[in-house]
């Protein structure tokens, strides 16, 4: 059996890459995009199955929220995660204070991880559900 296939989607390299390589360590095929632009060349070269895509939803060259309304119409079938990131979390703050403020500890990716299992569980669940009965 083939790992599933993620889809990050996150022009901050700082969060993409420990994200990215905490998925693989996970078990899961992860493949890296910066921008709307690079995940729709990652759907449209059709050499990988993309199950779960993980998008931010502030990226600054397009809305995560128009790249998954592309998705969802041409590929119904992939999951769509939206988030947001800790590194704008902490620009945001950093606006707010004379000072940045420092980074806390590394992110704690494991709710991400269970909402994949999740959607990727259900997936599987509707699959099998639609598959006619064999004897």
């Amino acid at each position: 059996m083939t790992a599933n296939t993620i889809l990050v989607v996150e022009s901050e390299i700082l969060v993409r890459q420990p994200l990215a390589q905490y998925l693989r360590d996970c078990g899961y095929s992860v493949i890296e995009t910066a921008s709307g632009e690079e995940a729709r060349q990652a759907f449209s070269n059709g050499k990988l199955r993309i199950d779960v895509a993980l998008i931010d939803v502030h990226s600054p060259t397009e809305s995560g929220f128009a790249l998954s309304a592309w998705i969802r119409s041409h590929f119904p079938d992939v999951e769509l995660m939206l988030a947001g990131t800790v590194a704008k979390a902490l620009q945001s703050a950093g606006d707010l204070c004379d000072e940045s403020p420092a980074a806390g500890k590394p992110a704690d990716y494991k709710p991400v991880l269970d909402h994949i299992r999740r959607l990727l569980a259900n997936r599987k669940a509707t699959i099998a559900k639609d598959e006619p009965d064999t004897i």
